[in-house]
């Protein structure tokens, strides 16, 4: 009978700490709301936004690095006032997170000012204009202008191994003014 009282207890004993709690599990949030609370958007609502307040049509490079994303966001951005305002594109891979591609535009007549020994590189591109690569921990950075817009192309350089810099220099010959 002691026995069969032990036996009893043991499986009583696993029992309760085997029982899976009903504790709440926090589910991670949608990337797409961790973004919308700073701000971020659909591309098409955030170029919309961009180009009314800017009274000029901006353009969007036509090809983009050969690798995958799950999500495109962007906002428009101001930078301490009305006269410092960019349109910040974020094209994200919510699996492999270094697969971030980042496209950053604002006014010419507002650009970001460079300092030589940041430059790496300069290089013309098809439109006869210059791009310069340029120095930033974690990024491989590229810059250039056109009439109205100083772009800003970054890629995450732990992708090094599938994306090449020199497809910013490409990248950036797809943007038409047009």
């Amino acid at each position: 009978m002691k026995k069969y009282a032990m036996v009893l207890v043991f499986i009583t004993c696993l029992w309760m700490v085997h029982t899976p709690l009903h504790a709440q599990v926090e589910q991670r949030k949608p990337l797409e709301d961790f973004y919308a609370e700073y701000g971020y958007k659909s591309l098409d609502e955030a170029v919309k936004e961009f180009e009314q307040q800017m009274k000029m049509k901006v353009f969007l490079p036509k090809k983009l690095p050969s690798l995958a994303f799950t999500h495109v966001l962007a906002r428009v951005n101001r930078l301490g006032g009305n006269e410092n305002v960019e349109l910040n594109v974020e094209y994200l891979n919510e699996h492999v997170p270094e697969n971030h591609f980042n496209v950053d535009i604002r006014p010419a007549e507002n650009k970001l000012f460079v300092h030589e020994k940041r430059i790496i590189e300069q290089v013309r591109l098809k439109s006869g204009g210059k791009g310069k690569f340029v120095k930033v921990p974690g990024f491989h950075v590229f810059i250039f202008e056109t009439e109205q817009w100083q772009y800003r192309l970054s890629m995450d350089q732990r992708v090094s191994d599938h994306f090449f810099p020199d497809e910013l220099v490409e990248i950036a010959n797809t943007i038409d003014s047009e």
